[in-house]
């Protein structure tokens, strides 16, 4: 269980103090950032079983379909990679270099760290995000419900049915759709093909997505990837791991938007605006102005 990305969301109380001195004021840890994650895709391309396998560590075959949408929260906890990467990047310097040359590497890199740590000193990530994730209807017939549950989304996953390529080409008209609703500029995306325990039944291959769901389209998602390395892939909803490694990139990938290191990240408009002032449509029938 050590390995487990996700850990339940505790609820806390706070109860009153149970004297009259007043309590002592300490340091403010910092919080736990949230996240609005959206589950996008046709209906029967898996969205609820991918919800049901990361949070309640359940797959069933039955088959219900969701109306308008619904939200579960929990807990993901984002490992520390800057220790692992550093020893990587020392590794491979090793192999390419000689042993003079990385003496002299490391005197430089350790005073420019030095020297940049002092100047820039850097913020420590999060060591855990809170992710609502909502799971919306498939079906064409329940959009105008779904729809209001697209608002101040921070990260949207498109999924599909590596054996459906008609799920595949859906995703276009989803994200359209949704950018149209959600009411942030730049939101994070993560694309996933589900049910790749269905091997013999492929009809479209990993490296066949990016083309297909960029072309023939005014709005591209190239704009929106971050990095289609690691935010396309497929998964299969029936094994833990691999949905537990993508609700981890989810939630990075919204970090990396919400500090704005990357794309910058807008806030949430608000609603649609309705102009009760028209003086076209206002008919005064008495003196009074009510």
């Amino acid at each position: 269980m050590g390995d487990n990305p996700r850990a339940d969301l505790q609820s806390s109380t706070i109860s009153p103090p149970t004297s009259s001195t007043p309590p002592t004021i300490t340091s403010a840890s910092p919080s736990t950032p949230s996240l609005k994650v959206l589950l996008l895709g046709d209906s029967g391309v898996g969205k609820t079983c991918l919800r049901s396998q990361f949070v309640h560590h359940v797959f069933t075959n039955s088959y219900r379909a969701t109306i308008g949408g619904d939200y579960l929260t929990t807990t993901v906890n984002i490992p520390d990679e800057s220790q692992s990467q550093a020893q990587s990047q020392s590794q491979a310097q090793s192999q390419s270099q000689s042993e003079s040359q990385l003496q002299l590497q490391s005197q430089s890199q350790s005073q420019s760290q030095s020297e940049s740590d002092l100047i820039l000193p850097k913020q420590p990530k999060p060591s855990k995000v809170n992710l609502q994730i909502w799971d919306t209807a498939g079906q064409e017939r329940f959009n105008s419900i779904s729809q209001a549950f697209y608002r101040g989304t921070d990260v949207v996953v498109l999924v599909y049915d590596i054996t459906n390529y008609e799920s595949v080409l859906s995703l276009r008209d989803w994200f359209t759709r949704f950018l149209e609703h959600c009411h942030v500029d730049r939101p994070g995306v993560v694309v996933v093909g589900n049910k790749i325990d269905k091997t013999n039944d492929r009809c479209v291959d990993l490296e066949e997505i990016r083309e297909i769901v960029t072309a023939n389209t005014s709005i591209s998602l190239d704009n929106y990837v971050l990095d289609w390395d690691t935010d396309l892939r497929e998964v299969s909803s029936k094994r833990l791991d691999s949905v537990n490694e993508l609700f981890l990139q989810v939630a990075k990938v919204g970090l990396e938007v919400m500090s704005g290191t990357t794309n910058p990240r807008n806030k949430f408009h608000g609603f649609d605006s309705i102009l009760l002032h028209d003086p076209i449509n206002i008919k005064h029938t008495s003196g009074c102005a009510c």
